[in-house]
């Protein structure tokens, strides 16, 4: 039986999902893990540069994400139990937790940092899933992706992997020069982080493309 071309709302529902992971995660995810002692004269509305486009960055992942499941709920005519709608629904609520977690600030010390494991891990745990997720969608028969879509997203996770790998080298280097640290002075080699995090921007911007073209063209 020949399938009817995917419909706007589920290639605006994978677009979404693409843009909110692929890149803005990923890069929201290194700033909150590398450039806390980075810029650290620079503030943004009364709070640190690193933070503000942390926020930013975050806050465009969880938009598009909530976007791109109002989208394929509108286009369902019947909600199917199988892989990638559960792994969908699992990083959906993971995500939609972030940012009460991420702005709950009890008061006792325990508290607060039980709470910033959490935001730390459901969000390393919502990435992997949606990544996951993303090449289940590509082999969804309604899809209608070609499979040369697997090897862009396999070059968009290998940037996000290489780029982690690039900080915690300058991170381990940084902590051997951990006399210079001060807290009105940058981090030993914030210029090689802040060139790593371009470098990194860039690449993802290009395979994001790439696989929204992807998407859109089938």
């Amino acid at each position: 039986m020949h399938l009817a071309d995917p419909s706007v709302l589920k290639r605006l529902h994978a677009t979404f999902m693409v843009v909110a992971w692929l890149f803005f995660n990923s890069l929201g995810t290194s700033l909150a893990r590398y450039f806390q002692n980075t810029w650290t004269n620079k503030q943004y509305f009364g709070v640190s540069r690193w933070m503000f486009f942390h926020r930013a960055y975050m806050g465009c992942c969880w938009t598009l994400t909530c976007a791109a499941i109002i989208f394929i709920f509108i286009d369902l005519e019947e909600f199917k139990a199988h892989a990638h709608a559960i792994v969908g629904l699992i990083t959906f609520a993971l995500c939609f937790l972030q940012p009460i977690l991420g702005m709950a600030t009890p008061s006792q010390t325990k508290a607060r940092t039980t709470i910033k494991l959490l935001h730390r891990v459901f969000g390393n745990l919502a990435y992997i899933l949606a990544v996951t997720n993303m090449f289940l969608g590509v082999g969804l028969e309604e899809a209608k992706i070609s499979n040369a879509m697997y090897g862009l997203l396999g070059g968009t996770l290998a940037i996000h992997i290489l780029a982690h790998v690039m900080f915690n080298i300058l991170e381990y280097l940084a902590r051997e020069r951990s006399s210079e640290l001060s807290p009105n002075k940058d981090a030993p080699f914030s210029r090689w982080r802040k060139t790593t995090l371009m470098v990194q921007m860039i690449a993802l911007y290009a395979f994001t493309i790439a696989n929204v073209v992807f998407v859109w063209r089938g």
